[in-house]
């Protein structure tokens, strides 16, 4: 008897070790093997590398820099919230620069969801390139699973402004949802697999991870190359990147995680504001259109947000968030545990600040500790 009970157990440790090397189930192996997400994922997981420059171009020096002081209450909360590198930019140099905790000008950051914006870049890219044709084709003109089960009038625009109308719950933190599917899983295409029609696409916003991966299988289709390379070529390269970077690859290495999980340095996070800022010019060279730009940056306005009284979105463009603060409209790309690049038009800035700060609660959809950054900035910004 006891031996048949062991034998039991030990078939059925075999069939569930088993079906963790199936594409539903690998995620649970991948998060034993990986550990609980940080912004060092890219020590742990499989990742691409995202080549630099063979001509990098370090930022130039303000004739201030370094002169200016943040104010000791705005320091003491930066100080105390994980904070590991603080960059402010103005007129193309750099103004105010400071690192914690080890870090420094070689050091990899994760970037979580501040990577969502490359995403549109490349968006941007083949929509100027005729790649795409147009924002309003349909997501099935590129992939066979949004031609049935109700997706079929989802746009790829519906995709950028965060408004597919899809089952994906990005609340949804549990071991067999599509979150961990999508940042443990083998294979990213399994994942939007399991995407449904919830409700009309285009009509409110919700946040899902899933629209932007589904943004870089587009992406991976139109140019025919895996978005590590892409984003070499059409950025890191001509904008004088300083460092390789890595992305992070599912489990299978088939995919980027197109969602999350670039990784670079901070001086080159701000070479990504920078393009913004310049509205998609580089020197002499346009690299997205500055029709693109314009319209990535600007809420999508025609959005309801039904955790705000079906307000009209004024937060949200393409893959960018837009912070309203002080009169000014920040575009900014944003990331769990606080990756942030602001892009201030009006002082002609860049901001970056990478760290490892708690989520708290949001309002209106932003960390509060945006105000302390934006605050800091300012106070230094001529």
């Amino acid at each position: 008897m006891i031996k048949k009970i062991l034998l039991s157990i030990l078939a059925l440790v075999l069939v569930t070790v088993g079906l963790t090397y199936t594409n539903k189930y690998a995620h649970l192996r991948n998060f034993a093997i990986w550990g609980v997400h940080t912004i060092h994922d890219y020590k742990t997981h499989p990742t691409r590398v995202v080549p630099r420059s063979d001509k990098p171009q370090p930022w130039y020096y303000d004739s201030a820099y370094n002169t200016a002081v943040i104010p000791d209450s705005l320091m003491k909360v930066i100080d105390s919230n994980n904070t590991h590198a603080f960059l402010v930019i103005q007129d193309g140099k750099l103004l105010y620069e400071k690192y914690w905790d080890n870090y420094d000008t070689a050091r990899l950051s994760g970037s979580f969801s501040a990577a969502k914006s490359i995403i549109s870049l490349l968006i941007g890219i083949a929509l100027d390139e005729g790649k795409i044709k147009s924002l309003d084709e349909p997501v099935g003109n590129y992939l066979p699973h949004f031609k049935e089960a109700g997706l079929e009038k989802v746009r790829i625009k519906d995709l950028l402004t965060m408004s597919s109308g899809t089952n994906y719950k990005e609340s949804d933190k549990g071991y067999f949802s599509m979150n961990a599917s999508g940042y443990y899983g083998n294979d990213e295409e399994f994942m939007v697999s399991m995407m449904e029609a919830k409700e009309a696409p285009g009509v409110n916003w919700e946040y899902r991870s899933g629209d932007t991966q589904v943004l870089g299988l587009i992406v991976e289709k139109v140019f025919g190359d895996n978005i590590s390379n892409l984003v070499s070529e059409r950025f890191m390269k001509p904008m004088g990147a300083e460092a390789d970077a890595l992305w992070l690859l599912d489990g299978s290495q088939k995919h980027e995680k197109a969602f999350c999980c670039f990784n670079g340095i901070a001086r080159d996070y701000a070479r990504f504001g920078q393009l913004v800022l310049n509205k998609g010019k580089w020197g002499s060279t346009q690299i997205v259109s500055e029709k693109y730009i314009n319209e990535a940056t600007q809420a999508a306005s025609y959005l309801k947000d039904p955790t705000e009284n079906n307000n009209p979105v004024d937060y949200y463009g393409y893959q960018y968030w837009v912070f309203n603060y002080r009169g000014y409209q920040i575009p900014m790309q944003n990331g769990l545990f606080g990756q942030y690049v602001y892009i201030i038009p009006e002082k002609n800035a860049i901001v970056v600040r990478l760290g490892e700060s708690k989520v708290t609660k949001h309002i209106h959809h932003f960390q509060p500790e945006n105000v302390t950054y934006i605050d800091a900035a300012l106070g230094i910004l001529k």
